[in-house]
């Protein structure tokens, strides 16, 4: 995590000090491109990205590529950055953020009041304390994960279209995850999941089943939200092949048989070695999706959710005492023992 000791925005350039005035953002507004756009609607739903994460996020194409542009948009003050120091010596990449103009821009194309400057330092220094900086670095490394395993698709396998971030869930819809998103594939079909991610020591096994409970559930009634589908699915991300399995038989033992909401595991040593990443084989469904114990594609996934969503959810695999594959104490519900 950076030194929390140095949580101002540190950009002294002439850029950060330019007047956001009517003029400056009529200027800059009409020599934005339709990626810069996207790099806006971000940085506003997001607050801040590194230049590596939005060169996957906003197809640059490439890193530098990414650099120069970005460069580009700073010095019109359409962007603010810094550069946050790292605990031992050195510094990490340039990190982004909506600078005055780029805030306007924003503002205007959505009819609503820009953020303020104060407000873009106030949540800048907020983000080094606690485990805020590392759960937002989380959050945004497994959706640029999502997004890259189809770079070398030239497209093939879809897109991301949308991605809210937790706030917004939880504004929505009442609900404490790591993000929702709704990912394309070519042939128009959806899948509209939330995100929930295994992080020990930030989050344990305990923390993320109650999470779980406030994530509306197709089979009970009081639950249900305006917005929220039936066939969205709960992605549950773990570090671990043992930590996936300790939390694959924390949610069916606490949720037992009468759920119908659509979930699915994969974890991090199955995904890594994954032609297709996180789209491969990989992912485990419990639940209204569950499937004689193999795992499935994400576009699987999508079909199965969907499935669900039409007819009667099956019942959870029910996991007992005796089994082999699942070892499960008290010890391991502390979020602190990884495998």
């Amino acid at each position: 995590m950076p030194d929390s000791t140095d949580t101002q925005i540190n950009d002294t350039s002439a850029a950060a000090r330019r007047p956001a005035t009517a003029g400056a953002v009529a200027a800059a507004a009409g020599r934005i491109t339709d990626r810069d756009r996207r790099v806006l609607r971000l940085l506003e739903e997001h607050f801040t990205f590194t230049t590596s994460q939005l060169a996957v996020l906003a197809g640059f194409g490439s890193v530098i590529t990414t650099q120069h542009r970005l460069a580009v948009l700073h010095a019109r003050g359409v962007l603010h950055r810094d550069r946050p120091f790292r605990p031992g010596g050195g510094s990490y990449e340039w990190h982004w953020m909506l600078g005055p103009i780029g805030a306007r821009i924003v503002a205007a194309e959505r009819g609503v009041s820009p953020i303020k400057p104060a407000k873009v330092a106030a949540r800048w220094r907020k983000l080094f304390h606690g485990w805020r900086w590392d759960e937002l670095h989380a959050q945004h490394a497994w959706f640029c994960a999502l997004v890259a395993a189809v770079r070398d698709e030239h497209g093939t396998g879809g897109e991301l279209v949308a991605w809210r971030s937790p706030w917004r869930v939880s504004r929505a819809w009442k609900a404490t995850t790591d993000g929702y998103g709704v990912w394309r594939y070519p042939d128009g079909g959806e899948l509209a999941f939330v995100l929930l991610l295994d992080d020990p020591p930030r989050v344990g096994v305990s923390e993320l089943r109650d999470r779980l409970t406030t994530i509306p559930d197709p089979a009970i009634a009081f639950t249900r939200r305006d917005g929220y589908g039936d066939d969205t699915v709960t992605l549950v991300w773990c570090t671990t092949l043992r930590r996936e399995q300790i939390i694959r038989h924390a949610i069916t033992k606490h949720l037992g048989g009468s759920t119908g909401m659509p979930v699915a595991l994969a974890c991090a040593e199955y995904t890594e070695p994954a032609p297709a990443g996180l789209h491969d084989r990989v992912w485990l469904p419990l639940g209204g999706i569950r499937r004689d114990g193999c795992r499935l594609t994400l576009a699987e996934v999508t079909d199965a959710a969907a499935a669900s969503a039409r007819g009667p959810a099956e019942s959870w695999w029910e996991v007992t005492d005796a089994d082999e594959v699942i070892l499960y104490d008290d010890t391991d519900d502390d979020g602190r023992q990884v495998a």
